[in-house]
């Protein structure tokens, strides 16, 4: 049974301004401590323990906490305490095959523009990414990790990228507790498939840039699926990638196995 938070490890009291101004940082920090994991699925939120660790009153972690259960990341049942949202199969699937759709559409907003300079600097990401990951700073890893990907899409409209970055956020939460099971294996796909769809935005190749991006995203999908949830048949991310009209991916596909039928 989840036990109130007292403490939230090596984390200090934040120097926030007043009561109404502490609610948008407060609800920045604790969002990071949700998606990076220091806040795992369960734990019990207290307005009053986080108030007295954060050095805030009562009121802004309240409306914090208000809008986080907005956004699904806090839950809370009737004349219970919140909680740090479970982890959703179905949400899994969901943001996926979301991602799948819309990330290939800012690709192919971004694709024409995609000059010297940004290739340069997509490289430049992927090497970061192998360097991380050959030094296990998983921090600088999704950090770099979410760069390079949002120089893929960097010419979709705004509102489109606040849809990706929020869609981003939610798979990165699954992904970095799946890394804490089995840190050694992550990145061992991403140093295959990164680099291919670089390859085919700076070949020209539309279709098959777009076919590398779906690929790496139901693949990553898969994979997290299959660590979380085993027998929930991602049937989301499957009609999604039907839509894409994807091609057989450029690289070994074994996890896929585990759901027949699921192409």
């Amino acid at each position: 049974m989840p036990q109130p938070i007292i403490r939230i490890p090596g984390i200090e009291p934040l120097n926030l301004p007043g009561a109404r101004q502490a609610v948008a940082p407060l609800h920045t920090f604790l969002r990071e401590c949700i998606v990076d994991g220091r806040l795992p699925p369960g734990t019990v939120l207290s307005q009053v323990a986080l108030g007295r660790q954060l050095g805030v009153s009562r009121t802004p972690v309240r409306e914090a906490l208000r809008m986080l259960q907005e956004e699904g990341f806090v839950e809370a049942e009737p004349n219970q305490r919140m909680r740090v949202a479970s982890l959703d199969p179905a949400e899994l699937d969901a943001t996926y095959a979301q991602r799948i759709l819309l990330e290939t559409l800012a690709l192919t907003m971004t694709f024409d523009g995609f000059g010297a300079r940004e290739r340069r600097e997509a490289k430049a990401r992927v090497t970061a990414m192998r360097r991380a990951a050959r030094a296990k700073d998983l921090e600088t890893w999704f950090v770099v990790h979410a760069e390079y990907h949002g120089l893929l899409t960097a010419r979709a409209s705004e509102p489109l990228q606040r849809q990706l970055r929020a869609l981003s956020d939610r798979s990165v939460r699954y992904i970095r507790i799946a890394q804490r099971f089995d840190p050694e294996s992550w990145s061992e796909a991403g140093d295959i498939e990164h680099p291919a769809i670089l390859e085919a935005v700076v070949a020209g190749d539309r279709e098959a840039a777009v076919s590398c991006l779906a690929h790496h995203l139901e693949r990553t999908a898969l994979r997290v699926m299959r660590d979380h949830a085993p027998d929930h048949v991602p049937t989301a991310v499957q009609r999604a990638m039907a839509l894409v009209h994807a091609g057989p991916a450029p690289w070994p596909a074994a996890d896929e196995a585990a759901w027949p039928g699921v192409a």
